[in-house]
């Protein structure tokens, strides 16, 4: 029996790493930046990141006056914020050259890398960076399964 063993999960962050070197290899570093380009941003960018005892969500909110702009549930194991990034310049689309930045409403639901704790969240926003601290979850619940053999 294999109890109190963590099953290796595949690190997608690796992966793109790889595929994004070889494309630069072979396509050049200018693909990147013309890709870019052609893929409006559709929400606010993201990392996520582990350590021993926690799971920290970092996220660009530029522009934020108030707590009223964004929410933040934690829906099971999934982090859900929902909220509006303001245009802080007062120029119309067609008159944008290059566009990399985010702004405008979103929606988006992030689920943990690891199991996390309801208690002890905490959440951070300075210098248009919110940070969320989740407590990883020490007690994994474990049922076991029988298996029926006829």
């Amino acid at each position: 029996m294999m109890e109190g063993k963590e099953i290796p999960h595949p690190n997608p962050m690796k992966e793109w790493n790889t595929f994004h070197n070889q494309a630069g290899e072979v396509l050049g570093e200018e693909f990147w930046q013309d890709i870019a380009g052609l893929i409006p941003n559709t929400s606010p960018r993201i990392d996520i990141y582990y350590t021993s005892a926690t799971v920290v969500v970092l996220v660009e909110l530029p522009g934020l006056q108030s707590p009223d702009q964004i929410a933040i549930l934690l829906e099971g194991q999934t982090l859900v914020m929902e909220g509006e990034i303001p245009r802080l310049y007062p120029v119309t689309d067609n008159r944008i050259t290059q566009k990399e930045r985010f702004f405008g409403s979103f929606r988006r639901s992030l689920p943990m890398p690891k199991p996390v704790s309801m208690i002890g969240i905490h959440a951070k926003y300075t210098q248009g960076l919110l940070t969320i601290e989740l407590q990883i979850e020490r007690e994994v619940q474990q049922t076991p399964i029988p298996i029926d053999f006829t």
